[in-house]
């Protein structure tokens, strides 16, 4: 039986432009990040997920809050088993190149995210994909090999875009230097790590957008300087902006900051093959000893929250547990009946930005009080990924504690529970740092895949949660805002809570 599940009014990404005037035409962005492709389908990076979103469509996507809605799919359908999705198409779409949108385009783009064989970065998230169908002109269906009942929330991804058929075929692997797409905006000019430049494509499907000409991307590694240029008028937009920087800007009514609650939850997970942390009580005392709302406060400048469950409470199925207090005197006590009242030494990997190195300075402080005696390391961000995610037994690991910062940009419970807390996660195949293992999580976590029923997943992945809260395989440090700053006469631009941008509906009021 077929569930049919029809959205309201498609969401549309827009552009960025270079005047700070009320009737400027054109926007300019600062980004900290380097684009090195325009080919978002082969492509792990936000800052390309982010320009790429003006240029290229997708059949689903996320509102400001996370939650789906149509673009280029009107309407669609699952199966019980979450095996096969049909999707009805909006009608009168045309890529930039004049290419018409319909279900043989999806087709392509589909079965060239679903081909192993093609190396695309993004491959991996459409294994699951047996063949598509072409129904008709406007309607199309993908076939899965296995249930996945996670498949809307995947498509929704920002790297799951509509490419042009005609594009890929005359580009080849060229394709990532001539972007061609639905959106409001194309590809005008790439100077790499200088400049991106798209303007408006004259014929996009939403009437009356764009509503600028042009959006220039520009490199700014220093995000003082960043601030500089948006207070002097040299850019409009500022994205992933410092929240040191904050206070700066958000008092001149020139500007205005945006502040979304994130979905990246940070923690420093415990390696469960060190003989210390099987011991429950020794978890417990890590979780209490450390002040996450100092945490917070200090490496996020208060732009964030404790957590309360291994989900950030804007992801799909969040259910909330009871968060655990800052009770130095509860984990000393605990300590001491597992044995450790003199403590122990580990050593705490991280990599050596600003963020992480001041949690694993102040990890340090705070452990070192119930007698923990952690040696930090702060590494290059490609030696910390080597000793991870390197071919390395998991009994040979040598941390103790492991920070990092995980962000399901599908917007989906399994996009952070299966990487993150179950067994097939295990580093280095994905993201499970703790070398967490529970049977019954992992059962959790397929149910939660075997159905596209929102109540079955729900279940699975409350129960999911509660237990991994209970058994405590890493220490929830914090969720970070994401924050940007704009000119006040700005509309439209906005952050994502997964850390990307959109920018298709922007205009100056």
């Amino acid at each position: 039986m077929l569930k049919k599940i029809m959205l309201g009014a498609a969401l549309t990404v827009s552009a960025a432009a270079l005047s700070a005037t009320a009737d400027a035409a054109s926007l300019k962005v600062a980004m900290d990040a380097t684009v090195d492709t325009l080919d978002p389908q082969d492509s792990t990076a936000n800052a390309v997920a982010s320009v790429s979103s003006g240029i290229m469509e997708r059949l689903i996507g996320f509102d400001k809050d996370m939650k789906l809605v149509p673009v280029l799919a009107t309407s669609w359908e699952a199966n019980d088993d979450a095996t096969q999705f049909t999707f009805h198409l909006r009608q009168g779409v045309t890529f930039q190149d004049g290419t018409p949108f319909n279900a043989e385009a999806v087709k392509v783009n589909m079965d060239r995210l679903a081909d192993q064989s093609q190396g695309l970065k993004r491959n991996g998230m459409m294994r699951m994909i047996s063949s598509t169908d072409v129904i008709d002109d406007y309607t199309v269906r993908i076939n899965l090999s296995e249930p996945f009942g996670a498949m809307l929330a995947t498509l929704a991804h920002p790297s799951i875009v509509m490419e042009s058929p005609a594009a890929l075929e005359k580009y080849g692997k060229d394709v990532s230097k001539h972007p061609v797409g639905t959106g409001p905006f194309k590809f005008k000019e790439w100077v790499p790590g200088e400049h991106l430049t798209v303007e408006k494509y004259d014929g996009y499907w939403k009437e009356g957008w764009p509503k600028v000409d042009d959006v220039t991307f520009v490199k700014v590694k220093e995000a003082a300087t960043a601030v500089a240029m948006l207070k002097a008028g040299e850019v409009q937009y500022v994205d992933n902006m410092s929240p040191e920087l904050v206070k700066s800007i958000e008092a001149d009514p020139k500007f205005k900051v945006l502040n979304v609650p994130g979905i990246s939850v940070w923690t420093a997970s415990m390696n469960l093959m060190k003989p210390e942390f099987q011991d429950p009580r020794v978890r417990e005392a890590f979780n209490l000893a450390i002040d996450k709302q100092a945490i917070v406060q200090v490496v996020f400048s208060g732009y964030g929250s404790v957590p309360d469950a291994p989900l950030a409470p804007n992801t799909a199925f969040y259910s909330a547990q009871t968060a655990y207090p800052y009770d130095l005197e509860k984990a000393k006590e605990l300590m001491k009946e597992a044995g450790y009242e003199d403590g122990f030494k580990i050593q705490a990997w991280g990599r050596n930005n600003t963020t992480e190195t001041r949690m694993l300075q102040m990890l340090k402080q705070m452990l070192s009080q119930i007698n923990v005696d952690v040696e930090i390391l702060p590494m290059e961000p490609a030696t910390r990924s080597e000793k991870l995610f390197g071919n390395i037994e998991p009994e040979d690991q040598e941390f103790g504690l492991a920070i990092g910062g995980w962000s399901p940009s599908t917007g989906d419970a399994d996009w952070h529970l299966r990487p993150v807390y179950a067994t097939e996660g295990w580093v280095p195949k994905i993201y499970n740092m703790a070398l967490y293992s529970n049977d019954k999580v992992d059962a959790d976590i397929a149910a939660g895949l075997s159905s596209a029923d929102e109540k079955v997943r729900g279940d699975a992945y409350a129960d999911a949660q509660s237990i991994i809260w209970k058994d405590m395989p890493v220490i929830w440090l914090a969720i970070n805002n994401k924050l940007a700053g704009e000119t006040a006469n700005l509309e439209g631009v906005h952050p994502m809570a997964d850390g990307t941008m959109v920018y298709a509906d922007a205009e100056f009021k």
